[in-house]
């Protein structure tokens, strides 16, 4: 009997920790999500069939603005180890810029390659302008 309940609570932990720990639908196909933290928070391609969340910063995202035709980022940078892939901790001093021009008819992986960035702040204002991105696009923090 003590079995079955221990199996029984290892069951409801795993299937407690397969959810989000924030999961917000921005426009069309994408999504705010973070899987264990909210530091771990990132824009999330996701199409209505299933598929699963395609994460396209690969950052820890702070703030977003969006319309109907593009999702404005702010970022903390990654830290990167010796081989140049980003470890889940942040540069909390050093910002990030994208901007994600929404597309909801791409696949997951065009999602990841659609995108413009990581900007300093003074190169996305350059990229803003020359994409057309609307003033009235503001940041929220999340």
């Amino acid at each position: 009997m003590k079995t079955v309940i221990s199996l029984l609570f290892l069951l409801l932990l795993i299937m407690q920790s397969c959810g989000f720990v924030y999961e917000r639908h921005l426009t069309g196909n994408y999504y705010l999500i973070a899987v264990d933290t909210k530091e771990d928070m990132d824009v999330c391609y996701h199409q209505k069939n299933d598929s699963p969340y395609t994460g396209i910063t690969g950052a820890s995202v702070y703030a977003v603005g969006y319309d109907d035709n593009f999702i404005l980022v702010k970022a903390y940078r990654a830290f990167k180890d010796s081989m140049g892939i980003s470890l889940p901790r942040y540069d909390k001093d050093t910002t990030e810029y994208y901007i994600i021009p929404v597309n909801n008819t791409q696949k997951a992986w065009e999602a990841q390659e659609n995108k413009f960035g990581a900007f300093s702040k003074k190169d996305f204002e350059v990229k803003r302008k020359e994409l057309g991105v609307p003033d009235d696009i503001t940041f929220k923090e999340l």
